[in-house]
């Protein structure tokens, strides 16, 4: 859904009476909404106090109503702005500690790496939304709408640019996103640790290259969910109904793991003749141990490698191509002509690592 209108939303009335018994005074027509302005930090707060009279029904208050502002880079550490209006605002680099925007209306609005450390966003509509990069310590979004969004923006007849509200990359360490909306949400390279995902709707949502750690499923819409290059804890998948997720291929079993790798080497030593190539394409393989292991040509294509042991290995043009290697040990291993273009290779031991041309052959490796 786009929102359509050429200016911002009309302002809602406060939410009961009692938190604004004068809410029908203070109701502000669209021509006194802010459209397309830079905010300043004054600015900031003498809004911020009329908003707060009209949340409090005091004479003169004003719900605030803006479009397509520049709020980026100003500080709106406990600022109150519940129930305000804040369509397509940009807030990208803003310090949000402890603000209050519960049951807001930020349709499109962008927070590219805010510090959002415990903000309100309880109940508010956020369809659409950017948090890219953005630090989410205890923020509260529980019951938020995150589904598909986008602002046409002034003179213009259709949206342009992302839908889809994206997290990709944020920091969300005990972050309540308890009964979200979160359909086709994108978690792209996020971590996200102790949060609650606790009854969301995450059908179609892409986890790709994040981690999770002791995250609450309990009772979340996973259909169609895209965890096949996530890291997730055994905690966490024990918490959630995968069924109808899409997962990445289990780990074979200790006889069979060993059967590929003997089969493997006999490949290698037979140059290729017998045997078979060791194809561990799109498995999770965290904390597997392949030290000192031949695996000169194998397949890792997009595999979850997260801390696996690779400590000498031969990894000789082997193919790592967008797998997920957090905090591998590849000290000492030989990665000459290895693949590695589109890996994830954060916080990965790479000491002492062979890298470069092949000898023999016209591979060297790539990043």
């Amino acid at each position: 859904m786009s929102d359509r209108s050429p200016t911002a939303a009309r302002p809602a009335a406060a939410p009961n009476a009692s938190e604004a018994p004068n809410a029908a005074r203070n109701k502000v027509a669209d021509k006194n909404a802010i459209v397309g302005r830079r905010i300043s930090q004054e600015a900031l707060k003498k809004l911020c106090d009329l908003h707060e009279r009209y949340l409090k029904g005091i004479p003169n208050g004003w719900c605030i109503v803006m479009k397509e502002c520049d709020l980026s880079g100003l500080d709106f550490r406990n600022l109150n702005f519940a129930h305000g209006h804040f369509i397509g605002c940009d807030f990208s680099a803003c310090n949000l500690e402890d603000a209050h925007f519960l049951g807001a209306n930020l349709f499109g609005a962008n927070f590219d790496h805010c510090n959002m450390t415990r903000t309100n966003f309880s109940r508010a509509d956020l369809r659409g939304a950017n948090f890219a990069g953005a630090e989410m310590t205890e923020a509260q979004l529980d019951g938020a709408d995150l589904r598909r969004g986008a602002v046409i923006k002034i003179g213009a007849t259709a949206p342009t640019g992302r839908e889809n509200s994206t997290f990709r990359g944020a920091r969300m360490y005990g972050t309540n996103l308890s009964e979200c909306k979160l359909l086709d949400a994108d978690f792209e390279g996020a971590s996200i640790s102790g949060a609650s995902l606790q009854g969301a709707d995450l059908r179609g949502a892409s986890f790709a290259g994040a981690e999770l750690k002791g995250v609450e499923l309990k009772g979340a819409n996973l259909a169609d969910a895209d965890f096949r290059r996530a890291v997730m804890d055994e905690t966490t998948a024990a918490r959630g109904d995968l069924m109808r997720a899409t997962r990445p291929r289990p780990a074979p079993g200790p006889e069979r793991m060993k059967k590929i790798l003997m089969d493997h080497l006999v490949w290698i030593q037979t140059g290729q003749k017998q045997g078979a190539r060791a194809d561990f394409s799109r498995m999770d393989l965290s904390r597997t141990v392949f030290a000192r292991q031949v695996l000169a040509s194998a397949n890792f294509h997009e595999a979850i490698l997260a801390d696996a042991n690779f400590e000498g290995a031969i990894l000789a043009a082997a193919d790592f191509s967008n797998a997920i290697l957090f905090r591998a040990n590849l000290k000492g291993a030989d990665l000459r002509g290895a693949d590695l273009r589109g890996a994830d290779l954060k916080d990965a031991d790479q000491t002492g690592a062979k890298t470069g041309e092949l000898a023999g052959t016209s591979l060297s490796t790539r990043l």
